[in-house]
């Protein structure tokens, strides 16, 4: 008589060292580059979830037997999706970074106005500049196999973040401290079009005082947006290897913050 019972609560045990993966899984999905795209239902990103979960299940580290249902099952439930949400947002640096750069080279373009719908981010709108970068970014994701760094990345977080280990300081504080990285690499990308722009700039603010007449309205705006156009398709050539090397910092840096998880 207790046979059926016994055995539906191997099941359950069975399934809870697949659904703590799946929650973490699910999170980073919503989170990380293009997974994240408002194109990609969501049942085609749970399912995406689902696959990978039963992919990679039997790897993983065995989880310790804990009560889906209690208070502490609830609780490791939760950390998982901020273990996900934490390493999808750090996955998405680089994209933020040329979204900054987006958003600074077309204000110094004068083409701020100029938005289009932006359904990666969930925005009504971005810079016309940015989607330019967005499109090349995807090419440039797909060619270094970026899906299966994700995966990579994903299944290391098992090894160094194991289910139940709870939610460190030090790594969360490593997070919040890259995002100095973002901004510090975006202005290290955009200098050299912020100094030829503003050069030009300077240059028809110089004609406005020497000539009061000329009507610098009608003559400066478009060649600023030929100005910054040149500078966009000159900088365009070093965009894979900036990409590149934003990753690979990227990487080392996600790293760093599992291997400050594993000591602590």
């Amino acid at each position: 008589m207790n046979a059926p019972l016994f055995e539906a609560s191997q099941y359950l045990h069975l399934l809870q060292a697949y659904w703590w993966p799946f929650c973490r899984i699910l999170a980073v999905f919503s989170m990380a580059p293009l997974f994240n795209h408002k194109s990609i239902s969501i049942r085609v990103r749970v399912l995406l979830a689902l696959a990978l979960t039963i992919a990679l299940g039997a790897a993983l580290p065995q989880p310790p037997v804990i009560d889906p249902l209690s208070l502490r099952g609830l609780m490791t439930a939760f950390e998982q999706i901020l273990f996900g949400v934490l390493l999808g947002l750090a996955l998405q640096l680089v994209f933020t970074i040329f979204m900054v750069i987006g958003e600074v080279v077309s204000t110094q373009m004068g083409m701020s106005m100029a938005r289009y719908n932006d359904p990666m981010n969930g925005v009504s709108s971005s810079s016309i500049v940015y989607q330019v970068y967005f499109i090349l970014l995807v090419f440039l994701f797909f060619s270094i196999d970026g899906h299966l760094l994700t995966v990579s990345v994903l299944y290391q977080s098992f090894i160094y973040w194991p289910i139940g280990s709870g939610l460190q300081f030090l790594s969360v504080a490593s997070f919040v401290f890259s995002i100095a990285w973002v901004f510090s690499a975006a202005v290290l990308i955009t200098l050299p079009v912020v100094f030829c722009m503003t050069l030009v700039q300077f240059s028809f603010g110089l004609l406005n005082r020497i000539s009061p007449a000329m009507n610098l309205f009608s003559l400066g705006f478009p060649i600023t947006i030929l100005m910054g156009l040149l500078c966009v398709y000159l900088t365009l050539p070093n965009l894979t290897e900036a990409y590149l090397h934003l990753t690979r910092t990227l990487l080392d840096n996600i790293g760093a913050i599992l291997q400050e998880a594993h000591r602590v």
